[in-house]
C-alpha cells in the first residue's frame, strides 16, 4: 500500500505563471529540497511538474519508486505527498506493490522534511481505492 506524508512549509512563491495548477504551486520548494538526498540514493531520478503536481521518480533494483507532490494549500503551505512502489508484473505491466524499498523511501522522506517543515510530518499507509 502507498503511504500519504502531510505536512506544512510556508514556501516563497515568486512567479505562480510558472505552475500549471493551483495544486502545483510551491511543489518546486519540496523537490529542490529532497532531490539532493534522493539522488545520492537512487538511479534514474527525474523530477519535473505535472498538472497533478510536482514528481520525484526513481528506481532502486528493478523497484520504480515515486514521489509525488501535491499542495492542498499553498497560500498556508499544506502538502501533501503519496509514495508509492511499482514492480514489473509478468513481464509487461508495472503494479503498485508494498516492498522494503518503499518503506526505505517514506524513512529516507520523513526525516529529510522532519527538520525543514513548519511543524510535525505526519505520514500514514494509503489504499489504492482512496487515491
Amino acid at each position: 500500500m502507498p503511504y500519504e506524508v502531510t505536512f506544512t512549509k510556508r514556501v516563497e512563491i515568486m512567479d505562480r505563471g510558472h505552475y500549471i495548477n493551483e495544486c502545483c504551486v510551491g511543489g518546486d520548494a519540496v523537490v529542490e529540497h529532497l532531490l539532493p538526498a534522493v539522488e545520492r540514493r537512487y538511479v534514474a531520478v527525474r523530477a519535473n511538474q505535472e498538472d497533478w503536481g510536482w514528481f520525484i521518480w526513481c528506481r532502486q533494483q528493478g523497484v520504480k519508486l515515486a514521489i509525488d507532490i501535491h499542495a492542498d494549500d499553498p497560500e498556508q503551505g499544506r502538502f501533501r505527498i503519496h509514495l508509492t512502489s511499482r514492480l514489473r508484473r509478468w513481464g509487461l505491466i508495472d503494479s503498485t506493490r508494498d516492498t522494503p524499498e518503499l518503506d526505505e523511501l517514506r524513512d529516507l522522506v520523513v526525516a529529510e522534511l522532519t527538520p525543514w517543515v513548519d511543524g510535525p510530518c505526519h505520514f500514514a499507509r494509503v489504499d489504492k481505492s482512496d487515491q
